[in-house]
């Protein structure tokens, strides 16, 4: 079973909390801030602004956040100052910006030990003529080195985009499992791959289209075997892709012990996610799910576990789909606080005709449609008063609609006709979104997944 409820529920689970995002953001400004006011005049000279990178700013990071990777930006001349001589420099500069007996050297960058969170202060220098590649002090090379924090975060946009915000989710997923098989069940202090592989890993053998997430993440590992097992049974850790820069691979170093560990987990854990899949229970399905994500993974209360998915649809599951959640878990960018001052709820049924016998009702990122359903979406509840136009728009995503050329489209009816019909086509993930307009200013909103196997 996709279990798709539960697997929302593990998502929110595992995702950084919006205060910790929030905590990310004021470490990074007043850090700039402080950097800005120092007192050491060729520091001064050198500093030019700084931005966020690494997991937390892609969205990739799962809870809790411990450390935040900033760059700052230095314009200087690499060929007059020695990468240990710039990190030294970095290092005293933030010793006497309220930073003492919190830092430490790494080899490319200075760690700041806060309360609860650890500030990578990493100095870049740009070069000329070059948008995404910057240089980056290599202390144990004794050398500048390229680095590209800006495509790696232009990459995780895109791919993001092109899977209709499934991509980073997976990610998530993928993290937390990993981090639970090597790491909890089998007490490895630091496992490989680590975390920037494992995105790079879910970005190349990804099925971007898979309508729930239980089958994205068994596709994953199915497609990770596929093309990888052979030299994973051989003990060779596969080369893989830079999702940043085309043509280029990850400079990766594997033991034979991490690649066998890596290859078990995966075998182990694609064995039981089919089970998983294939149980007729959703106490059998979650119990199994459970063995591969761990006690995060939400356990089925006894009054379900003998049922079917279908026997417990009720309108209390939508709870695992809230509209903001969503968004925080799937988008890059921190979404703001609703700022609309009215609601508008939708309830969505199947029906095999358009126009026919209403079957079942269908929940927002709930069970996959297969194609040619029709679905009626209906308004059932708004607090705004009539008149009142109601917008409905679609919006398709992933490969068969792109081969289509058919990306989404709406319409326009009034408060009087509250209702919408749709036919599924395309497999992947599709919104329909429902706003209400008066007086020519949109004043409620809500959106409905539907996946389409």
């Amino acid at each position: 079973m996709e279990l798709p409820s539960y697997f929302a529920k593990y998502l929110q689970k595992i995702q950084p909390t919006r205060a910790s995002r929030e905590r990310a953001i004021q470490l990074h400004k007043t850090l700039r801030t402080r950097l800005g006011q120092s007192n050491d005049a060729l520091f001064s000279s050198w500093f030019s602004g700084s931005f966020l990178y690494g997991s937390y700013i892609r969205n990739t990071a799962i809870q809790p956040i411990k450390d935040v990777d900033i760059c700052i930006l230095l314009e200087i001349d690499i060929e007059n100052y020695t990468p240990e001589q710039v990190v030294r420099r970095l290092k005293d500069v933030l010793q006497n910006l309220g930073y003492k007996g919190k830092t430490a050297y790494q080899r490319r960058s200075v760690r700041i030990d806060m309360s609860s969170t650890t500030i990578d202060a990493v100095p870049v220098v740009p070069i000329d003529d070059e948008e995404e590649k910057l240089h980056i002090p290599d202390r144990k090379q004794k050398e500048w080195i390229f680095t590209y924090p800006k495509a790696h975060m232009k990459a995780a946009t895109r791919i993001n985009k092109e899977c209709a915000g499934r991509y980073i989710p997976l990610v998530k997923i993928v993290k937390a499992w990993y981090r639970y098989q090597a790491k909890q069940k089998r007490n490895i202090e630091r496992p490989k791959p680590k975390g920037f592989t494992l995105e790079a890993l879910v970005a190349t053998y990804q099925d971007p289209d898979s309508p729930s997430y239980a089958e994205a993440f068994t596709n994953f590992l199915q497609n990770l075997m596929d093309t990888c097992g052979p030299l994973l049974k051989k003990g060779v850790f596969p080369q893989v892709p830079n999702p940043g820069l085309p043509k280029e691979y990850l400079k990766l170093t594997f033991e034979t012990d991490e690649v066998a560990l890596f290859r078990e987990i995966v075998e182990e854990s694609l064995e039981l996610s089919k089970q998983a899949l294939e149980a007729k229970t959703i106490g059998e399905s979650s119990t199994i799910w459970r063995k591969v994500f761990g006690s995060d993974f939400p356990e089925a209360p006894s009054s379900v576990k003998s049922l079917h998915l279908s026997e417990v649809l009720t309108e209390a599951e939508e709870d695992a789909f809230d509209p903001l959640m969503e968004a925080e878990i799937s988008e890059i960018d921190l979404p703001n606080l609703p700022d609309l001052t009215d609601t508008v709820r939708i309830v969505a049924k199947l029906s095999k005709q358009k126009g026919g016998e209403l079957t079942r009702k269908h929940l927002s990122g709930g069970q996959p449609v297969p194609k040619y359903t029709w679905i009626r979406f209906s308004v059932v509840n708004t607090t705004v008063s009539p008149p009142y136009d109601i917008k409905w728009t679609v919006e398709n995503h992933g490969k068969e609609a792109r081969e289509a050329s058919d990306l989404g489209h709406y319409q326009m009816s009034s408060w009087q006709e509250p209702h919408k019909w749709e036919q599924t086509g395309y497999r992947g993930s599709h919104y329909m979104i429902c706003e209400i307009i008066k007086s020519n200013t949109i004043v409620a909103r809500t959106k409905h997944v539907v996946s389409i196997k």
